[in-house]
């Protein structure tokens, strides 16, 4: 009978069926997706309040450019940042990408 190798427990297992360890822990864990639509810190609320920066100030806080515009929030959510208007500022998505978490 063919056996497969489990790559996640290095175990064979025969063919056709999967790996009764996987089965048994349950589907391995995936990576989080970046996508802004399903994070869960960036909901609807902050879809919306993105939008109505942008709106607001069609330009970028640093360096001007009116191009590829993104909402950055000013202390991040992982300081202890917040949905809110007070903590939202437009920048391009080069000087997003650059701040970084800072």
């Amino acid at each position: 009978m063919p056996y497969n190798l489990c790559p996640r427990h290095k175990r064979l297992y025969p063919l056709g069926n999967g790996c009764p360890l996987c089965a048994a822990q349950g589907a391995p864990r995936k990576y989080r997706s970046k996508n802004t639509r399903t994070a869960g810190r960036y909901d609807a609320q902050w879809q919306r309040l993105r939008a109505e920066a942008i709106r607001a100030q069609p330009y970028c806080s640093f360096c001007g450019s009116a191009e590829d515009l993104t909402g950055d929030h000013i202390i991040p959510l992982s300081k202890g940042g917040t949905n809110e208007a007070s903590n939202v500022r437009v920048l391009c998505r080069s000087c997003n990408s650059r701040r970084g978490n800072r």
